[in-house]
Protein backbone atom coordinates (compact mmCIF):
# COMPACT_ATOMS: atom_id res chain seq x y z
CA UNK A 1 0.00 0.00 0.00
CA UNK A 2 1.43 3.28 -0.82
CA UNK A 3 2.22 5.57 2.20
CA UNK A 4 3.41 8.97 2.34
CA UNK A 5 3.36 10.68 -1.29
CA UNK A 6 5.97 13.47 -0.52
CA UNK A 7 9.86 12.33 -0.84
CA UNK A 8 10.92 14.53 2.00
CA UNK A 9 8.44 13.01 3.86
CA UNK A 10 9.64 9.63 3.14
CA UNK A 11 12.83 10.48 3.59
CA UNK A 12 12.09 11.73 7.13
CA UNK A 13 10.29 8.86 8.21
CA UNK A 14 13.64 6.62 6.94
CA UNK A 15 15.76 9.11 9.33
CA UNK A 16 12.93 8.17 12.36
CA UNK A 17 13.35 4.59 11.48
CA UNK A 18 17.28 5.31 11.51
CA UNK A 19 17.04 7.27 14.96
CA UNK A 20 14.89 4.13 15.91
CA UNK A 21 17.24 1.33 15.56
CA UNK A 22 15.80 -1.77 17.00
CA UNK A 23 13.89 -0.05 19.90
CA UNK A 24 10.50 0.37 20.00
CA UNK A 25 10.74 4.17 19.88
CA UNK A 26 13.53 6.36 19.28
CA UNK A 27 14.63 8.98 22.61
CA UNK A 28 15.53 12.63 22.79
CA UNK A 29 19.12 11.45 22.95
CA UNK A 30 18.45 9.71 19.79
CA UNK A 31 17.42 12.42 17.57
CA UNK A 32 20.17 14.04 15.69
CA UNK A 33 19.45 17.52 14.88
CA UNK A 34 21.92 18.09 12.38
CA UNK A 35 20.75 15.69 10.26
CA UNK A 36 17.29 17.34 10.17
CA UNK A 37 18.46 20.40 9.22
CA UNK A 38 16.94 20.06 6.09
CA UNK A 39 13.71 19.49 7.28
CA UNK A 40 13.02 22.31 10.19
CA UNK A 41 11.58 24.84 8.01
CA UNK A 42 8.42 22.70 7.89
CA UNK A 43 9.27 20.71 11.73
CA UNK A 44 7.42 21.20 14.91
CA UNK A 45 8.31 19.64 17.98
CA UNK A 46 5.43 19.00 20.66
CA UNK A 47 6.17 18.53 24.42
CA UNK A 48 3.11 15.46 25.06
CA UNK A 49 2.80 17.41 28.47
CA UNK A 50 -0.58 15.27 29.28
CA UNK A 51 -3.31 13.86 26.68
CA UNK A 52 -5.02 17.45 26.41
CA UNK A 53 -2.08 18.94 26.42
CA UNK A 54 0.42 19.42 23.81
CA UNK A 55 3.07 22.67 23.91
CA UNK A 56 4.56 23.22 20.79
CA UNK A 57 8.31 23.76 21.91
CA UNK A 58 9.73 24.52 18.28
CA UNK A 59 7.77 25.68 15.08
CA UNK A 60 9.73 26.17 11.56
CA UNK A 61 9.86 29.17 9.59
CA UNK A 62 7.24 27.69 7.22
CA UNK A 63 4.48 26.59 10.07
CA UNK A 64 5.27 30.44 11.38
CA UNK A 65 4.39 31.49 8.42
CA UNK A 66 1.41 29.75 7.26
CA UNK A 67 -0.28 30.90 11.12
CA UNK A 68 -0.12 34.14 9.83
CA UNK A 69 3.99 34.89 10.97
CA UNK A 70 2.51 34.36 14.93
CA UNK A 71 4.70 32.41 16.91
CA UNK A 72 2.99 29.22 18.76
CA UNK A 73 5.83 28.21 20.50
CA UNK A 74 4.60 27.89 24.01
CA UNK A 75 0.78 27.61 23.13
CA UNK A 76 -0.97 24.03 24.09
CA UNK A 77 -1.87 23.30 20.19
CA UNK A 78 -5.14 21.56 21.46
CA UNK A 79 -6.20 25.16 22.36
CA UNK A 80 -6.09 26.62 19.00
CA UNK A 81 -7.95 23.40 17.34
CA UNK A 82 -11.81 22.83 16.72
CA UNK A 83 -13.60 20.41 19.12
CA UNK A 84 -13.68 17.68 16.46
CA UNK A 85 -10.15 18.25 15.03
CA UNK A 86 -9.00 18.48 18.64
CA UNK A 87 -10.33 15.17 19.22
CA UNK A 88 -9.05 13.28 16.27
CA UNK A 89 -5.18 14.70 17.14
CA UNK A 90 -5.38 13.30 20.78
CA UNK A 91 -6.81 10.18 19.49
CA UNK A 92 -3.52 10.18 17.23
CA UNK A 93 -1.12 11.11 19.30
CA UNK A 94 -2.09 8.86 21.36
CA UNK A 95 -2.12 5.66 19.63
CA UNK A 96 1.32 6.56 17.91
CA UNK A 97 2.67 6.48 21.88
CA UNK A 98 0.65 3.28 21.98
CA UNK A 99 1.59 1.35 19.42
CA UNK A 100 5.40 2.39 18.65
CA UNK A 101 4.53 3.77 15.00
CA UNK A 102 4.32 6.67 12.52
CA UNK A 103 1.74 8.49 11.19
CA UNK A 104 1.06 10.29 8.20
CA UNK A 105 -2.12 12.24 7.14
CA UNK A 106 -3.51 14.61 4.39
CA UNK A 107 -5.25 17.45 5.51
CA UNK A 108 -7.03 20.61 4.12
CA UNK A 109 -6.94 23.85 5.25
CA UNK A 110 -7.66 26.78 4.83
CA UNK A 111 -4.87 29.58 4.21
CA UNK A 112 -4.37 33.11 5.46
CA UNK A 113 -4.80 34.10 1.58
CA UNK A 114 -8.55 32.60 1.11
CA UNK A 115 -7.30 29.25 -0.66
CA UNK A 116 -7.73 25.48 0.51
CA UNK A 117 -4.87 23.54 0.46
CA UNK A 118 -3.44 20.10 0.54
CA UNK A 119 -1.03 19.24 3.43
CA UNK A 120 0.80 16.14 4.25
CA UNK A 121 1.26 15.80 7.95
CA UNK A 122 3.54 12.91 9.28
CA UNK A 123 3.94 12.72 13.20
CA UNK A 124 6.68 11.07 14.51
CA UNK A 125 7.02 10.03 18.30
CA UNK A 126 9.90 10.33 20.40
CA UNK A 127 10.25 8.97 24.10
CA UNK A 128 11.83 10.96 27.02
CA UNK A 129 14.76 10.92 28.53
CA UNK A 130 13.35 10.39 32.17
CA UNK A 131 13.71 14.15 32.58
CA UNK A 132 11.47 15.55 29.78
CA UNK A 133 8.25 15.09 28.27
CA UNK A 134 7.91 12.01 25.36
CA UNK A 135 7.27 14.76 22.10
CA UNK A 136 5.83 14.53 18.87
CA UNK A 137 8.33 15.58 15.76
CA UNK A 138 5.53 16.81 13.39
CA UNK A 139 6.32 18.02 9.70
CA UNK A 140 3.76 19.50 7.56
CA UNK A 141 3.91 20.12 3.34
CA UNK A 142 1.83 22.39 1.42
CA UNK A 143 0.69 21.56 -1.64
CA UNK A 144 1.19 23.81 -4.69
CA UNK A 145 -0.51 23.26 -8.23
CA UNK A 146 -2.84 21.01 -8.60
CA UNK A 147 -3.76 20.69 -4.71
CA UNK A 148 -4.42 23.70 -4.50
CA UNK A 149 -8.36 24.89 -5.41
CA UNK A 150 -9.72 28.51 -4.31
CA UNK A 151 -12.36 29.18 -2.70
CA UNK A 152 -15.66 29.29 -3.98
CA UNK A 153 -18.64 30.03 -1.87
CA UNK A 154 -18.12 27.76 1.10
CA UNK A 155 -15.71 28.17 4.03
CA UNK A 156 -14.04 25.61 5.65
CA UNK A 157 -13.36 26.44 9.41
CA UNK A 158 -11.56 23.74 10.34
CA UNK A 159 -8.64 21.35 9.28
CA UNK A 160 -10.48 19.17 6.94
CA UNK A 161 -9.53 14.95 6.53
CA UNK A 162 -8.55 14.78 2.44
CA UNK A 163 -7.45 10.97 2.28
CA UNK A 164 -6.81 8.20 4.38
CA UNK A 165 -3.70 8.48 7.12
CA UNK A 166 -1.36 5.82 7.14
CA UNK A 167 0.96 4.18 9.85
CA UNK A 168 4.38 3.22 9.21
CA UNK A 169 4.98 -0.45 9.97
CA UNK A 170 8.04 -1.00 9.67
CA UNK A 171 7.38 -3.13 6.30
CA UNK A 172 5.06 -1.49 4.83
CA UNK A 173 1.71 0.96 5.18
CA UNK A 174 -1.68 0.06 6.81
CA UNK A 175 -4.21 3.10 5.89
CA UNK A 176 -6.69 3.81 9.01
CA UNK A 177 -9.29 5.95 8.53
CA UNK A 178 -9.82 7.04 12.37
CA UNK A 179 -7.78 6.06 15.25
CA UNK A 180 -10.05 5.22 17.46
CA UNK A 181 -11.05 1.91 14.78
CA UNK A 182 -7.62 0.67 14.61
CA UNK A 183 -7.87 -3.40 15.05
CA UNK A 184 -5.09 -4.83 17.03
CA UNK A 185 -4.43 -6.92 14.54
CA UNK A 186 -2.64 -4.64 12.25
CA UNK A 187 -0.24 -4.03 14.47
CA UNK A 188 1.98 -7.72 13.76
CA UNK A 189 4.33 -8.32 16.81
CA UNK A 190 1.93 -5.84 19.59
CA UNK A 191 1.48 -7.34 22.77
CA UNK A 192 -1.21 -5.48 23.88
Amino acid sequence: MAGPYRNETRALLKLWRQFRGEKRLPNQNDIRMAELEAYLPNIFILDVEAPDRFIVKQAGAIIIAQSGGHDVTGLNILDLADPEFRERLMARVGMIFKFGYAACTHTGVLTLDGRFKRTENLMLPVENTGESFPQVYGVIYYADGRDETAMLESVIPVPQILDESFIDLGSGYAAVIDAGELPFSAFPGNKE
